[in-house]
């Protein structure tokens, strides 16, 4: 699927220019003559990027970085500032601004920019990645839960074989594993079949068990939970964080994220 960039500047010569630049390089642009005309563009369609000039009539590029902070769909969108100026640059910087050009534009140097920036993006999307597998349905819907409102983007699954097979397309950063799974295949085979692959190699792998082994009666059941643990973090597990509670979830996965 094609990027969709944004140029609001009101020089129409140096625009058009690096539109072509742009164009030719397979993104598709928008044109905004104006802060109003950009604003109006990104309410009624998505962007995924934002080239901004400072300096524009109707609704100056300050105006329009300001709104679109406010609003929560649009907050997160990169955001190329255009300007020469020292105290507007130190300004946007303050405003959480990254990435600045020099003005005029010139398209090779924007185009560079735009890679860059949509590089920086997709690995932080990355980083923001995790699996869950539980044969539980419950279990995988509330981890997912507290994942996603701490900004992780979740895959679940209850079934091992469509689970390596998302982890392999996906290389997230984070994959959880019930100690315990249904049928014939174990947690620290599944661990091992994902440490086997390269790609995975920076994914960090965390275990969890769905009740409390104080709850349990069995001195057997006690051994079975030790002994399948002590499998896991030989097989290549990074952590065992024992039972899954929400309220306890986040503090004890967020070192690996963060």
């Amino acid at each position: 699927m094609f990027k969709r960039i944004l140029i609001a500047d009101d020089e129409p010569t140096v625009v058009t220019l690096v539109e072509q630049k742009l164009k030719e390089c397979g993104y598709e642009v928008e044109i905004a003559r104006n802060g109003r005309e950009a604003w109006e563009i990104i309410q009624a369609r998505p962007v995924d990027l934002i080239v901004l000039d400072v300096i524009m009539p109707v609704m100056s590029g300050v105006e329009v970085y300001k709104e679109l902070k406010k609003n929560p769909r649009t907050a997160k969108i990169p955001v190329i500032i255009i300007t020469d100026n020292r105290i507007f640059r130190e300004s946007f910087q303050t405003l959480g601004v990254e990435h600045f050009l020099p003005k005029p534009l010139d398209g090779d140097k924007l185009l560079h920019k735009v890679e860059y920036v949509f590089t920086c993006a997709d690995l932080e999307l990355k980083n923001r990645q995790a699996l869950v597998l539980s044969p539980d349905r419950d279990i995988n819907l509330s981890m997912a839960k507290v994942l996603e409102e701490n900004g992780m983007i979740v895959g679940k699954s209850a079934e091992p074989i469509e689970f390596i097979s998302n982890a392999l397309i996906l290389s997230p950063r984070l994959i959880l594993l019930d100690l315990f799974m249904k049928g014939d295949i174990h947690t620290a085979e599944i661990i091992r079949a994902l440490s086997s692959f390269v790609r995975l190699a920076d994914a960090k792998i965390l275990v969890f068990i769905q009740f409390s082994p104080e709850a349990v009666g069995s001195v057997n059941v006690l051994e079975q939970i030790k002994e399948a643990k002590n499998d896991c973090l030989e097989a290549g597990a990074h952590k065992y964080i024992g039972r899954f509670s929400p309220d306890t979830f986040w503090e004890m996965v967020r070192e690996f994220v963060d």
